[in-house]
Formats: structure tokens, sequence, C-alpha cells
């Protein structure tokens, strides 16, 4: 009597032990995929931080990062529970995806964000030009990227746009600005060139603010109609009238031989992004006045009114 006794309660705990087990082991599955959704979020938000996003985009990701911990969960729910609720769940997770479809394109926009913070072909402070819109970076958001045009107004550029267009970063290490220029300064045996980069490597070392410069880049073509010699005399006086302006002395080259004409490529280089919205318009100005017939007195007045002798 008292073993069958013995044997029915160790019967009765074997019984309900089997029913409870699982949620024990769901329990300890939930509490590892907490502790993990913590540290993780908590590490990833930190990162971003450091990466100078907004705290909308941190907010954003986070968020993401949240439903994705959250599905897990509500996968590991499921699993303990068998397999009449999981009919349940994939039932509903079908007019989950139809809900989504319906707003795809949204979705579509997150994803866009989601790269271009992942893969980062620029960050907040760069200057870029995306497609034919240029400027500096101020935000990048999982639905957009808004920069300040040179004009001062500031663009947002859907993340699906950007993604779409060809776009150039003008950001570039610092140190190979300063062994392009030493490599010039140790090839010419121009005294006054020398002297030139000489000082340009100081400004470099000195002045420079963070590891990185800028190499800015824009074009002008001209029709074959023009006396192309008279504007290249023209080109370098303006050149080395903003030798000062710039951390090195400007540089032009002939780019293309195109229909439209002779296509110069001019190369700046600035150690801050918003030296090129404060300067590239009066230096691009400069550059065009040889359409005047009296190029030289009105290069002459310009550059006296602009104050940028060297």
């Amino acid at each position: 009597m008292q073993l069958d006794f013995i044997l029915d309660f160790f019967d009765t705990i074997g019984f309900y032990s089997e029913q409870i087990f699982p949620f024990v082991i769901l329990a300890i599955e939930l509490i590892i995929l907490l502790v993990i959704y913590a540290v993780s979020t908590r590490g990833l938000r930190n990162r971003l931080k450091n990466a100078n996003l907004s705290s909308e985009t941190i907010t954003g990701i986070v968020l993401i990062v949240r439903i994705l911990f959250f599905i897990i969960a509500v996968i590991l729910i499921v699993n303990s529970f068998g397999p009449d609720v999981a009919a349940l769940v994939s039932l509903s997770t079908l007019f989950g995806t139809a809900l989504g479809l319906a707003f795809s394109q949204a979705v579509s926009g997150i994803v866009n964000g989601l790269y271009i913070l992942v893969a980062r072909p620029f960050r907040v402070g760069d200057y870029v030009r995306i497609g034919k819109k240029e400027g500096i970076v101020t935000d990048i958001t999982l639905n957009y990227t808004q920069i300040l045009q040179p004009d001062e107004t500031r663009l947002r550029i859907p993340n699906t746009s950007i993604l779409e267009s060809e776009v150039t970063n003008f950001r570039v290490n610092i140190s190979e600005i300063i062994d392009e220029v030493s490599k010039e300064q140790h090839e010419t045996s121009d005294y006054t060139l020398r002297t030139h980069l000489a000082s340009a490597i100081h400004r470099l070392k000195l002045f420079a603010t963070s590891d990185h410069a800028y190499r800015y880049t824009f074009d002008i073509i001209l029709h074959y109609s023009f006396d192309h010699l008279r504007a290249r005399r023209h080109f370098n006086r303006i050149l080395e009238a903003w030798t000062n302006v710039f951390v090195k002395i400007p540089s032009y080259q002939v780019w293309a031989s195109e229909v439209q004409g002779i296509h110069y490529r001019f190369t700046i280089v600035v150690t801050e992004a918003r030296e090129l919205i404060e300067h590239v318009a009066d230096f691009m100005d400069q550059l065009l006045l040889f359409y005047s017939e009296d190029d030289d007195v009105h290069t002459r007045e310009e550059i006296d009114k602009k104050g940028y002798h060297s």
C-alpha cells in the first residue's frame, strides 16, 4: 500500500514535470533573449551616437531591432504551444504580409535607409554630390537624407532616390593630401612653388580639425570657337590669385574633348566642408570672367574687390 502511494506520487510528479518542463524552458529562453536584447540595443545606441546620427534615426533603428526580437519571442512561444497555435499564427502572418505589401513603398524606404546607414557612402558633415544636387550632409534618417546646399537651402532627398543616383563623396583622408603635396614639393624646382607647397603642408597639419579633408571638383566646358590659350592664361591668373584661400594652389586639366567643346576639370582642396559653400561660387564666377571682352580689367577689379590677393 505504501509502495503504491510512493509510485503514484512519483507518477504525479513526472506527469506535471512533463507539463511544466516546456514552460520552464520557454521562460529560460525568454530571459536569455531579454538579456541579449538589452545588451545589443545598448551597444547599438552607443555605436550610432558615436557615428553622429540623429536621435530620430537612432530611435528608428532601435525600434526595428526591437521588432525583430519581438518576432523571435513570438516564434519561441508558438513552438512551445504546439502546431495548432502555430497554424493560427501562420494565418495571422499571411494577413500581416498582405498588409505589409500595402505599405511596401514605406518599407522600401526604411530598408534603403538602413543600407545607407550600414554601407555609409557618406556621413553627417560630408560634402557630397547626389545626382545633380550637392551640399553638406546635415542629417541621415531612415527615410531621407538632408543636405545644406550652396545657396543655404536645406534639401531632403529620399533614400530611395539616393540609391538610384550617382553619389560623389568629396571627403578624402588628409594624409593622402599631405602625401600628394609632399610629392609635388619634391618634384618641382620652382622655389616659389616649393615654398607655397611647404606652407600648404604646414596648414594641413596645423589647422586641420579632423583626419580628413575635401578634394572638390567641378567642370567648365568651352566651345571650340573660344580662344582657349587666352582662357587658360586667365585660368592661371585666377588660380594664383586664390593660392592662400585654399589649402593648395587650385589646379585644372583637360578632362575630355566633346561635341560641345573642350571639357576642363578644376580641383580645389579645403580642410572644412563649409569652405566649399563659402568660396566655390566666387571662385567659379572669376573663372568665367574670360567671357567678358575686357577680361584683364574685370579680373583685376574682381580680385581687388574680393581681396583674394596671394
